[in-house]
């Protein structure tokens, strides 16, 4: 952040524009982010009826198991504009968030952080400009046990060698309804997970992918099968499902034969 103030009265107007830059940047000097990290892996196990019609969205898994965290995501349906206090709740600052998905990106010992995606929020401060650099988070907070949600700003990349900073400012029951966070299907961490997905149907063909991940690494394998409108066999990694509908946004289908030992 620069300044630009005459160099006269013998250097008093250059000190005043120092003081300005130092009280300005403590003003902006948050608490430090939490490090602690609860992993909250569950397993989870795949089940589902056989000879029932199923649907699923292109894009989301028919079939996923494994161990993991699950992801959560928060919808906001109309843009947010709030005034977060900075330090000493004092010189609040101006945050925007765009309407779509806040997904769940960090979490520590105490809160579950939901960050708004690149280009969809914006954090200013009058005379600074953006507050804000990639990676920063401006969002949602909740804490582990849901009973405090908080509007948040995260600019700790911002305010390098300043450490890390979080900025808050607390929402009333009202609120916090409406921001409940819903599962995702996308998982926040993977220690272990199979996953089949279906990725549309398009030339006359439906797509999956076959997903196997653990730490070590991915193995990821395309399958497509021929599709006419007729109900259809469909056999991955020795389970078969039938294929009754199919299109670029949804897959109707039932399990037929389920080989868990292969899964």
């Amino acid at each position: 952040m620069r300044y630009r103030v005459p160099i006269s009265w013998n250097g008093f107007a250059v000190k005043i524009g120092v003081a300005i830059m130092v009280v300005l940047s403590a003003m902006l000097t948050g608490c430090a982010a939490d490090s602690g990290h609860h992993h909250m892996f569950t397993a989870k196990t795949f089940s589902a009826p056989l000879r029932q019609n199923l649907e699923v969205a292109a894009g989301d898994a028919l079939f996923l198991e494994g161990t993991l965290i699950e992801g959560e995501a928060i919808k906001v349906p109309l843009p947010v504009q709030k005034m977060i206090p900075g330090s000493m709740f004092v010189l609040p600052f101006v945050i925007r968030i765009d309407r779509g998905s806040l997904e769940m990106t960090t979490v520590t010992s105490e809160w579950k952080y939901f960050c708004a995606g690149a280009g969809k929020a914006a954090a200013s401060y009058p005379g600074l400009g953006s507050v804000i650099r990639e990676g920063d988070c401006v969002g949602i907070r909740i804490s582990h046990d849901g009973k405090e949600y908080e509007w948040v700003v995260d600019n700790s990349n911002y305010n390098r060698g300043w450490g890390q900073t979080i900025w808050t400012l607390r929402m009333n029951s009202d609120e916090a309804r409406s921001y409940a966070p819903k599962v995702s299907p996308r998982p926040f961490k993977v220690n272990d997970l199979k996953r089949l997905t279906f990725d549309g149907h398009h030339g006359g063909q439906i797509h999956f992918t076959w997903e196997d991940i653990d730490t070590n690494g991915k193995d990821a394998k395309v399958f497509t099968f021929d599709f006419t409108g007729k109900p259809t066999l469909v056999g991955v990694k020795g389970n078969q499902f039938l294929v009754h509908q199919a299109d670029d946004s949804k897959l109707v289908y039932e399990w037929v034969r389920l080989n868990e030992g292969d899964l």
